[in-house]
């Protein structure tokens, strides 16, 4: 079935915001017993803990005005609720649904059922004469599957532009639902605006403050500055060889999780890396460590008369680090130059994810000689205004 304009555009938004890897958009699949063609959500997004469940919309332009309301009741609040109520009966009745993501990767969706964080939204785009009533309901309250987020099109497609990751769309929604929830009444009497522009300023719902709406005209344009997609695009295809096409997304997943402030902690690093790779002695690797995914990174730059240790380099550096601060996971990643192709680097990713287990030999090496830079801990108050 061909996607409607609104599926698209949601659909490419979600790639962009939740990468490729994460998101799907092509989710008819057949009932085993039966052959039966069934229809899944519109849109998924599944990264872990997060499962994102979306019905589409749209609103014929030619369909009479007087229309809205009755196309609202039978569209959003029966329709898209039941097709969302479908999927979620799916996962959890089904023992596997393989589905495409955007990167043409067959996963099994039935395995979301575990996700932590359970997020259904219905995104709608209707008349340009749409009650601003309808459009100012923020939810519907399932007996059945509880909170439904409602969003008008241009307003998810204006959270996506200021809210930049997979884990800061996540914190919105959930403050959104607290911020509802915590009065329901005046809730439906507020701009979707005012309650980024709110959540931009601070988490506490206990207040409503009209200046907050400034934060939007306030907000430093540093998209770019914490925009990773390109260099994500470069990272996964520098992964080969592979011994199976999804072999590298426990990476991709770890870097998918990061907040803007983490990422810019990321790309500075990233970035130190690489301009080391000509320094004539050695160079320790640069590091940080993410304590809300219990995650640690660590980028090794190599000089030209160290690049054929990269294995050695990549593996001990690596599990020093994940033992260091005690991470369940960690990701390192060595960079040194390519030296058939000019102006040209090589990148080598390793990931280790185990559960944290003394080990008197390398605390022995750690605390005699440690080939470790110091980690200093960080605190950001306010991610979107404060600076990094």
């Amino acid at each position: 079935m061909q996607k409607t304009k609104s599926e698209s555009i949601v659909s490419e938004i979600n790639s962009n915001v939740f990468f490729k890897e994460f998101t799907f958009s092509k989710n008819d699949f057949k009932e085993l017993s039966s052959n039966q063609k069934l229809e899944f959500a519109d849109n998924v997004v599944w990264l872990d803990e997060l499962f994102f469940i979306y019905q589409i919309k749209d609103r014929k332009n030619d369909a009479p005005e007087t229309d809205d309301r009755k196309w609202f009741q039978n569209k959003i609040i029966n329709k898209a609720v039941k097709q969302i109520k479908s999927t979620l009966s799916y996962i959890s009745s089904y023992p596997e649904i393989i589905i495409e993501n955007e990167k043409g990767h067959k996963l099994n969706i039935t395995e979301a059922k575990n996700s932590e964080k359970v997020r259904k939204i219905i995104i709608y785009t209707p008349n340009e004469s749409f009650p601003e009533d309808l459009r100012q309901k923020r939810f519907h309250n399932s007996s059945q599957v509880g909170l439904i987020h409602l969003f008008h099109s241009e307003d998810y497609y204006w959270i996506c532009r200021y809210l930049l990751t997979p884990t800061e769309i996540d914190e919105y929604l959930e403050f959104r639902e607290s911020f509802y929830l915590a009065d329901t009444v005046t809730s439906n009497a507020l701009s979707e605006q005012y309650f980024l522009a709110h959540f931009l300023e601070t988490t506490e719902i206990d207040h409503y403050n009209p200046k907050y709406i400034e934060n939007l005209k306030n907000l430093p344009n540093a998209n770019a500055e914490f925009d990773i997609k390109y260099l994500m695009d470069n990272i996964t295809n520098d992964l080969s060889p592979l011994k199976y096409k999804t072999e590298y997304y426990p990476v991709i997943k770890e870097i998918a999780k990061l907040n803007r402030t983490e990422i810019y902690e990321f790309k500075a690093r990233f970035k130190k890396t690489v301009e080391k790779c000509d320094e004539v002695d050695l160079v320790l690797p640069y590091r940080f460590y993410v304590p809300r995914t219990d995650c640690g990174f660590i980028f090794i730059p190599l000089t030209s008369g160290n690049t054929k240790f990269w294995k050695n380099a990549l593996a001990n550096f690596t599990l020093a680090h994940k033992y260091e601060q005690k991470a369940k996971k960690c990701i390192g990643v060595t960079i040194f130059r390519d030296e058939n192709i000019e102006k040209s680097f090589r990148m080598y990713f390793g990931y280790e994810e185990k559960d944290w287990v003394y080990d008197q030999l390398i605390e022995t090496i750690l605390n005699e000689n440690s080939p470790l830079r110091q980690v200093n801990s960080k605190r950001i108050e306010n991610r979107y205004k404060n600076g990094l």
